[in-house]
């Protein structure tokens, strides 16, 4: 099967992850996968360490000028436009199919459910982006939700060491946030400010934006001696070893790609209940969720799984053993290609 991925942006995001990996692993299986994408991006330059063929996506071709003849399936990963010119011509030739990961504005659905008569099937990345899709009107039968993927084998070993890391004292609690209103890391810290004040031997991490005022944020609440502050990191995987608990204090709905490493990684994980967030986690068995800016539920959650090990570690293991069992590479393209396999019979 010939299978064309697009993706039109040129930030190096969840989407772009998922472009360049379901195109890597579909060549594995023996495929013909290529991806587009704009030149000078990460994902063109991350395409050539995977070997996989990037074709630069330019101005024109947002346009409707480039080739989509000779692919079996054109699949566009989250576009910002879908241009009817390019959808009729892709439609002409190839099947179509369009991946959303993100959450938005109601006009951007609707934009997306304008498009269907020229899209076979809309790829939801979870129930929430899926019923925004049917709210915009997209029809039931044109729509499967797909989870996002993520590369295992590079957070397993992180996972292997948990059992011994949940017996260790004092616990690292730590978040991963590119926040640059600095909100969450604001909510990160009150909370630590309280566990601690229950649990003084807790260390804490914020990992991602680099910014000194967070130092300061620390330094403000009287807690800065037991916060480390790593900014952004090439080392994640190593980072998740270190951590027992991951808390995300994200006030905005949509995926997150730091939360589903940690997963991947056996870190306990406390959620926001907060649509695309949550939709992969069940309360008390593979996650913790708490209401979103309640900086007491989140103490509580952080606190009883501080205050018991086995809870944390068997709460940890679940939430590896979602990911490895729904969110993988290999699960993820092969449940694509039969979508692809079933759109061409």
């Amino acid at each position: 099967m010939n299978i064309l991925n697009v993706c039109d942006s040129a930030e190096w995001d969840i989407v772009a992850y998922q472009a360049l990996h379901t195109a890597a692993k579909f060549l594995k299986l023996g495929h013909n996968a290529a991806v587009v994408c704009p030149r000078g991006s990460r994902l063109y330059a991350e395409c050539q360490k995977l070997k996989v063929e990037a074709k630069p996506f330019t101005l024109g071709a947002k346009f409707g000028f480039f080739e989509t003849a000779g692919w079996d399936v054109v699949h566009f990963y989250n576009p910002d436009s879908l241009n009817p010119l390019l959808l009729k011509k892709a439609r002409a030739s190839s099947k179509v199919f369009v991946t959303q990961l993100k959450l938005g504005s109601p006009r951007a659905f609707e934009r997306l459910a304008a498009a269907q008569p020229y899209v076979h099937k809309y790829v939801a990345a979870c129930n929430s982006v899926q019923e925004d899709l049917l709210g915009a009107g997209v029809d039931s039968a044109r729509t499967f939700v797909v989870p996002p993927c993520i590369s295992i084998g590079r957070w397993e070993s992180a996972m292997l060491i948990k059992p011994a890391m949940f017996q260790k004292r004092p616990y690292k609690v730590g978040t991963i946030t590119m926040d640059k209103t600095l909100r969450e890391q604001e909510l990160f810290l009150l909370m630590a400010k309280e566990v601690l004040e229950v649990l003084p031997e807790t260390n804490f991490m914020v990992v991602g934006l680099k910014d000194e005022r967070i130092r300061q944020l620390a330094r403000n609440l009287g807690i800065s001696h037991k916060v480390d502050v790593l900014w952004e990191r090439n080392d994640i995987p190593e980072v998740m070893a270190m951590m027992h608990i991951y808390a995300k204090t994200s006030r905005r709905e949509g995926l997150s790609m730091s939360l589903i490493e940690a997963q991947a990684s056996g870190v306990a994980c406390v959620v926001p209940r907060l649509r695309g967030l949550s939709d992969f986690t069940v309360h008390e068995r593979n996650g913790m969720i708490v209401e979103p800016n309640d900086i007491l539920d989140c103490t509580r959650a952080v606190a009883r799984l501080i205050a018991s090990p086995q809870v944390c570690h068997s709460m940890s293991k679940m939430a590896f053993d979602y990911v490895n069992n729904n969110m993988s590479v290999p699960v993820v393209a092969n449940l694509l290609i039969r979508l692809y396999e079933e759109a061409q019979a």
